[in-house]
């Protein structure tokens, strides 16, 4: 990290020109046609860092639409009525593994969406 403070100290002070060319350099070496692919690149980065972990979605509350709840629960887990209902009256409980975050952040959303009380853990 100290690495990375010193190289932005020296691009603070550099003029435009050099800025530019420092650009133009990087460019080549990388063949970078544009910054849209270093952040490209970056997200890609950053999703393999976050596929070393298995994150757990868990169920704090249900909220005031248990149904609701229930139902997603039910179709997204795979289960019957009765095994979803009792997964959601045992709260707080573990609803769903899985090493993709994303995906679990928005199961998270859709059950939030609903007034249940949802976290993401992760399992290092």
């Amino acid at each position: 990290m100290k690495n990375i403070e010193n190289i932005l100290n020296i691009i603070e002070n550099m003029t435009l020109i050099d800025l530019n060319q420092l650009i133009v350099f990087l460019k080549k070496k990388y063949n970078i046609e544009n910054f849209e692919s270093i952040d490209k690149t970056s997200n890609i980065i950053k999703k393999k860092e976050n596929e070393k972990f298995e994150y757990y979605l868990n169920l704090l509350h249900f909220g005031n639409n248990k149904i609701s709840v229930i139902k997603i629960i039910k179709d997204t887990n795979n289960l019957g009525l009765k095994e979803a209902k009792e997964l959601v009256e045992s709260c707080p409980v573990l609803i769903k593994k899985s090493f993709d975050y994303d995906y679990l952040e928005s199961y998270k959303n859709k059950l939030e969406g609903l007034g249940a009380k949802v976290d993401i853990k992760k399992n290092e």
